[in-house]
């Protein structure tokens, strides 16, 4: 059966699970002709790709480029964003040859995935000119031909920062006629990734400047709530925004499902299962299918799921894709989509980012993804051919899953993520600032961003990294600062995984990161990489090294940590009927202490294990609310730290939607009779070294995560609690807690809510 057969066919036989479908009519494209001002040989390569009229907004970003302004691009995925810039870029390189075009990516993948369109462009206009990536991967060989006579080149953050500017002088003839400057995926600069490039930009443009260019900026996104600020934000212009899509789009079906709840066993069944059921129907059908998942264990685990329920010869078109993977193996995946052989992809959201996977016509995004931005990226890579295409959204018990499957408007009504950054994170700062002094000397009272440098290399001269001398700055130091400056987290080194099953044969099979290497491949943890599962032998913290053997297992691990957090400074402190609100600097000191066997199939807890790993530190932005006593009057004193700790579990759940972020970028917790945070406090902090203003924007907006709040306790169809809204007992202490109680601890958060908002709305 074709796709609307299928989601007639699951209308019927799932009709109590699916909460909604929402049909988007096909949308007729709007059209512009080709300027005037392409070149006859341009206007012939684009009519070899069938394209002899440009989108409208195709043609707004060549008119804007022709005046010289900065913009950014936010239309859908696969609306031709591309053309947007490459179509002015080689109208302007055919003007002026000596013109150079520098291309940013967030990834590797992406920049080599762009490659080879560039380069057929440049074979149809028969140009000889040099266009290359310049990453990690580049040959020494080819790295001097860039270097030397690139036209143009397609990097990526990280090497930018580490490997461009550092040696500037060695680029002076690409610098002096840099016309353009390209950001694609803009939307992922954000947090500290975000705040980092934001500084290497400022670096960007000082070298610039040194060599007497000006290159515009274009920047393209995913739907973001302010596209303009962000862009704004990074590269210090002012932009104009491209928002309207001219491009035409196939008919659309969303598809919101709740998994099923056996009311014999008083349990729902697991997303992962519900979304293997669901794929399953559509790859017996032929439909071409992605699937999401929110971490590399649970892209595993459904990759499991869907392939025990296809035959044998389809179980081999089915794939999975993520990251830790070696390169090889991704391109590999890529591939087959491309060319067809591969039905059914399993990734985490390392394929929401633009990497050309063909034409799929289905995706299934087991759990809101943490951003809308991230949702819509992942439904945008169905129907890229302009045929009907099917999106499904399998919601997890959480209550902010469950909240957005109660008011699907939400999602569509909003225009997406006010995406955060902030350059100015001291830490952040200082580290870029001496990545700047390094490249070019500092003048007294010059700025870097909007503050003037002296008082931070000040410091740097008396501990002799820096001479003052003739009212400038000098670099002495024998370091090579970027070198030790990480752009994506706190911590320069992964993990790698070494693969020691046979003897003699020893293999890298992937790598992690700093942060989850405790977490994920821990001693007697069980690793999971293609469907293969691996047993964790020894982890050797020093060596940044796992070295691991293949085994059949019918279980995964899964691990605990715990955060002992302490106030390091106040910054500010505002008191008020609610209680005392503040807003400081925290540390943060985690610790993975323990892991659980889960059985795949039923999910049952087999047994668990000691974790011994070193604890990790980390500093970063904090807010906290000592709420007034008052509210816990009449509330048993054994139930007091219990009540607290359900609150905190939903406003965490829901945060998201008031930071407007991803429910991994904070963390709200509950302190009970807490020596440092209070009575009865509710402790909101960032999950990023020296924060980057999360948990000061969701403090500052407490009255709408508390309204949001009731309004999803007050919706929820339990009796008593469920991970839908309070969740369920941390601890055999808080279930005997409640047990001795005759009150209802659902109705108590109803009513402590209910109590706070009274404060800002007194009857």
């Amino acid at each position: 059966m074709n796709l609307e057969q299928y989601i007639e066919s699951l209308a019927e036989s799932e009709g109590d699970s699916i909460r909604k479908i929402l049909e988007v009519p096909a949308k007729e494209a709007s059209f512009a002709p080709i300027p005037q001002e392409v070149d006859n040989r341009l206007k012939a390569a684009l009519k070899e790709r069938g394209i002899e009229k440009l989108y409208s907004h195709q043609n707004s970003a060549f008119m804007l480029y022709q005046e010289g302004k900065d913009f950014v691009v936010t239309t859908p995925t696969a609306s031709g964003k591309t053309l947007c810039y490459l179509l002015p870029i080689l109208a302007a390189k055919l003007k002026n040859p000596k013109g150079k075009h520098l291309f940013m990516f967030p990834t590797k993948a992406l920049a080599q995935d762009q490659l080879a369109a560039y380069r057929s462009y440049a074979n149809n206009l028969n140009a000889t000119w040099n266009i290359n990536t310049f990453d990690g991967d580049t040959p020494e060989e080819e790295r001097r031909q860039v270097r030397k006579a690139g036209d143009f080149i397609l990097t990526n953050p990280d090497m930018l920062h580490s490997g461009i500017l550092p040696h500037h002088s060695i680029w002076k003839s690409f610098f002096e006629n840099l016309e353009t400057i390209v950001i694609d995926e803009m939307h992922t600069y954000i947090g500290v990734f975000g705040s980092h490039v934001a500084n290497v930009l400022r670096r960007l443009n000082r070298i610039c400047a040194h060599y007497g260019s000006r290159p515009r900026y274009i920047f393209c996104s995913a739907t973001i709530g302010n596209p303009e600020e962000l862009a704004e934000k990074l590269a210090e212009r002012t932009f104009t925004a491209i928002t309207q899509s001219g491009a035409s789009e196939g008919k659309k079906y969303f598809l919101f499902y709740k998994p099923r709840f056996f009311d014999s066993l008083q349990i729902s069944e697991s997303p992962y299962k519900a979304a293997a059921r669901l794929g399953a129907g559509l790859i017996q059908n032929s439909i071409a299918t992605i699937f999401f998942a929110r971490s590399r264990n649970r892209v595993e685990l459904l990759t499991q799921f869907l392939r025990k329920r296809l035959p044998e010869h389809l179980r081999r078109q089915v794939r999975t894709y993520r990251g830790g993977f070696l390169p090889l193996e991704r391109r590999h995946v890529e591939r087959s989509l491309r060319e067809g052989t591969t039905l059914g992809v399993v990734s985490t959201n390392a394929l929401e980012l633009g990497i050309d996977i063909g034409s799929l016509n289905a995706v299934v995004s087991v759990g809101y993804p943490g951003r809308l931005s991230s949702l819509f990226q992942q439904f945008g890579r169905a129907g890229r051919q302009k045929e009907p295409s099917l999106a499904i959204l399998v919601a997890s018990p959480s209550a902010l899953d469950q909240y957005l499957l109660r008011n699907t408007n939400y999602i569509f009504e909003t225009k997406g993520e006010a995406a955060i950054v902030n350059p100015d994170n001291l830490l952040i700062y200082q580290d870029q600032l001496k990545c700047a002094a390094y490249e070019l000397r500092f003048s007294v009272g010059e700025k870097f961003g909007a503050f003037p440098v002296d008082p931070f290399l000040e410091g740097l001269v008396t501990e002799r990294i820096l001479l003052e001398r003739d009212g400038g700055y000098f670099w002495t130091s024998q370091t090579y600062p970027a070198s030790n400056v990480s752009l994506r987290s706190a911590a320069t080194d992964n993990f790698v995984i070494v693969d020691k099953t046979s003897p003699g044969n020893e293999k890298v099979i992937g790598e992690i990161d700093y942060f989850s290497a405790p977490l994920f491949i821990h001693d007697e943890a069980i690793y999971m990489h293609g469907t293969k599962h691996f047993y964790v032998e020894k982890l050797i913290w020093e060596e940044r090294r796992a070295e691991v053997k293949e085994v059949k297992s019918d279980y995964y691990t899964d691990a605990h940590e715990k955060v002992h957090k302490s106030i390091l400074h106040i910054e500010e402190t505002a008191s008020n009927a609610l209680g005392n609100l503040n807003w400081g600097e925290v540390t943060l000191r985690r610790q993975a202490y323990l892991y659980k066997k889960i059985k795949i199939e039923t999910s049952e807890n087999l047994g668990w294990g000691h974790i011994h790993t070193p604890e990790i530190e980390m500093h970063t932005q904090g807010a906290w609310i000592d709420l007034n006593n008052n509210f816990f009057t009449e509330i048993p004193e054994t139930l007091q730290s219990t009540l607290l700790t359900r609150l905190a579990y939903l406003l965490r759940q829901l945060a998201p939607l008031i930071a407007l972020c991803d429910s991994r970028d904070l963390s709200i917790s509950a302190g009970f009779k807490d020596v440092a945070f209070g009575e009865h406090a509710i402790i909101f902090h960032d999950n990023y070294p020296g924060g980057v203003g999360l948990s000061y924007k969701l403090a500052s907006n407490i009255e709408a995560l508390f309204r949001l709040s009731f309004q999803a306790v007050t919706g929820c169809s339990c009796q008593s609690g469920c991970p839908s809204c309070i969740g369920v007992w941390d601890s055999e202490e808080e279930q005997k807690a409640s047990e001795k109680s005759t009150e209802n601890l659902k109705s108590l958060v109803m009513q402590l809510l209910k109590n706070m908002l009274a404060v800002f709305t007194p009857t």
